[in-house]
């Protein structure tokens, strides 16, 4: 199953032409997304870690992006939590995060 484009974007709160879906994008399509993965499958639950090289600084320890995706017979994939160690990724909705889940939007998950 896919997580789709819709449900990425209801999570990030933003259209295809907010600023942190463009510029997450972006970095994917610059291969700046080094890691992503499923570390852990929980009943209905799938806990996702990714690395993505800093923009401002490629030498620099990348950020770690973490998160939940729930599985649901009835709603299909959707975004639970998302976290990322930028400073803005408190928030949860970095640029960073959308291209992690972007990068979800393209593999099948289960």
């Amino acid at each position: 199953m896919f997580l789709s484009i819709g449900n990425v974007l209801k999570y990030l709160n933003a259209t295809p032409d907010s600023r942190n879906f463009v510029e997450g994008e972006r970095l994917l399509n610059a291969s700046h997304l080094i890691l992503c993965g499923i570390e852990e499958k929980c009943e209905a639950n799938l806990n996702i870690f990714a690395l993505c090289l800093q923009t401002s600084a490629i030498s620099s320890p990348p950020h770690e992006i973490s998160g939940i995706i729930k599985n649901s017979v009835e709603n299909g994939m959707s975004v639970t939590s998302m976290s990322c160690t930028c400073k803005a990724g408190l928030g949860g909705t970095c640029k960073h995060i959308a291209a992690v889940l972007l990068y979800c939007t393209r593999l099948s998950l289960t």
